[in-house]
């Protein structure tokens, strides 16, 4: 497992006391013909990025300023790296992350002291830096993963520089590249912490990463021609919410109280857009509405949802590895969570046969989630009709709610908008075409919904629950002020949204302002018991 983001410069904070930029970073400054467009630190004051702009051809460039070594320095360092190799070949490394952060750091100073040398206290906060990031990192583009505003990252072959992709400048040439042995070692690396293999016999390889992130790499120039490669998309430790889509302008306080009411109500759901549109976001924060007891069964290539939610089930696919292990598919995964009584089932990307039998649970009533490429509702029909998902028409009706989402450019920044959100309705029986109710669409002018159209699935559920459409729109209402008061009160992690919503749902008649209130504290509480439970366990162990 690897470390969380900013655990080994928890460790580094106390040898960081009294130490300044400078005496970490140098005097770094962008060559003659850039200039900075934007600076920012990731861990004060050893790590910042610094992206420039080329005056003359506006190109931009990613810079993560690193601690400066001097030539004597990076010969020392090379010495510590070679005898600590060979010491730590011979410990158990088969221990949690803080462990061996413990054991490297202990064997490192055993080392100076046999070196008998004297280092400074910048120094060695630099050396431990470096150690921290190549033993326990992923060496050079550790940087790069901890920063949050990176969400993907490309490395396209032999001496061509990385790519990142910024949430608010899209796709940047980074300040790395890699030549051919250093690229070749550096992706058999990667796949190993994955525990996986790559090599000419086994060329292309998908894995999940330690800290969840999505690996996708080639090996040599076989497939390849450029040479070994790889992307990462990074997982967030954070995933957003909805509170956070209501602040980011994706989805309106409306619209997501009517998604809510949507999930509640177990009306089957697809978000579509074409890559990067930040369909998989999306599904996850719509899966927070979810009831607390109700079962969740989520299927995927690789993790990328995460939910608070006890009753669930996350379930990923295997590729075989030999004839010994059976490959199994997410068709194989869809059949299996049948029978595990799901009450929502999750598919993260339908792409092959898992279709017909994903619409085959809709049907049946389950209550299906799932994602799909396509640019608009139409292309998404006429994929789901064609092979290789081959989805009767007779089938998608079942379908409720579609999202087109997707990503949108204004003044240099990316946006994510929902360009319509749509309600099947059946079959015309004329004519054979599926009913489609558009009910909010997107204004690219003015960047605001307008609502098109009548909540025909609100009215569906306020039949089933018997009561009159009225009641039911006076929840929608009362929904969406309590998600803008979360929004008010700056309400926003993953976990905090989630047991806001679980203390609603267990509570539906107590007043908005109370819900909350209650529920801040009880998690207080909770933090100090976890609090005092961990300074005990400590006393104990001394």
């Amino acid at each position: 497992m690897k470390l969380k983001p900013g655990f080994f410069f928890s460790l580094l904070k106390e040898h960081l006391e009294g130490i300044g930029e400078k005496e970490l970073l140098g005097d770094w400054k962008p060559d003659e013909n850039e200039q900075i467009l934007r600076e920012y630190w990731i861990y004060k004051p050893i790590l910042k990025v610094v992206i420039t702009v080329n005056k003359e051809t506006s190109e931009k460039t990613y810079v993560a300023v690193e601690p400066m070594l001097v030539e004597e320095e990076v010969q020392l360092l090379d010495e510590i790296y070679k005898d600590l190799e060979d010491i730590l070949l011979l410990k158990d490394l088969t221990v949690s992350p803080e462990a061996k952060a413990e054991i490297l750091f202990k064997t490192y100073h055993e080392i100076i002291s046999e070196y008998g040398v004297k280092i400074s206290k910048a120094l060695n906060a630099k050396f431990l830096y470096y150690l921290f990031r190549d033993f326990l990192g992923v060496g050079v583009i550790e940087p790069i993963m901890d920063d949050p505003y990176i969400e993907d990252i490309h490395c396209d072959g032999y001496d061509i520089p990385l790519y990142v992709y910024h949430k608010e400048f899209g796709n940047i040439k980074t300040y790395l590249k890699f030549n051919k042995d250093s690229l070749d070692m550096y992706v058999q690396a990667l796949v190993q912490m994955c525990d996986k293999h790559i090599s000419h016999g086994n060329p292309i390889v998908d894995a999940t990463m330690p800290d969840g992130s999505r690996l996708q790499a080639t090996y040599g120039m076989d497939v390849t021609p450029r040479g070994s490669s790889f992307t990462i998309r990074k997982f967030s430790e954070d995933p957003l919410t909805p509170v956070d889509l209501l602040s980011l302008g994706t989805y309106t306080a409306e619209q997501l109280a009517y998604f809510w009411m949507a999930v509640e109500n177990k009306l089957s759901m697809m978000v579509i857009g074409e890559t990067a549109s930040g369909k998989t976001t999306t599904l996850n924060a719509l899966l927070m509405f979810v009831p607390p007891e109700a079962k969740i069964v989520s299927i995927e290539d690789t993790r990328e949802i995460a939910l608070m939610h006890e009753n669930w089930v996350a379930e990923v696919t295997r590729q075989s590895i030999g004839e010994e292990e059976k490959e199994i598919d997410m068709y194989d995964l869809l059949k299996t969570s049948l029978r595990q009584r799901p009450d929502y089932i999750v598919v993260g990307e339908v792409r092959g046969r898992e279709a017909q039998t994903l619409f085959q649970a809709m049907s049946t009533g389950h209550a299906a989630y799932a994602t799909l490429h396509a640019g608009d509702i139409q292309q998404a029909i006429y994929r789901l009709e064609n092979a290789p998902l081959n989805v009767p028409r007779s089938m998608i009706q079942f379908l409720d709610i579609i999202i087109v989402q997707i990503q949108w450019t204004k003044g240099g920044v990316k946006k994510r908008r929902a360009k319509g959100i749509y309600e099947v309705l059946g079959i015309d029986p004329a004519d054979k075409n599926l009913l489609i109710n558009e009910v909010y669409v997107w204004d690219p002018y003015s960047d605001e919904y307008m609502l098109s159209g009548l909540m025909k699935k609100l009215e569906k559920i306020a039949m089933v629950s018997g009561d009159e459409l009225e009641t039911a729109t006076k929840e929608l209402k009362r929904r969406e002020a309590f998600l803008k008061k979360l929004q008010e009160l700056g309400v926003r992690n993953y976990k905090d949204v989630t047991s806001m919503i679980h203390a609603y749902y267990r509570n539906p008649d107590i007043e908005l302002e109370k819900i909350i209130s209650e529920t801040l504290k009880r998690k207080k509480v909770e933090e100090e018991s976890k609090s005092a439970r961990k300074i005990d366990a400590r006393m104990v162990y001394r």
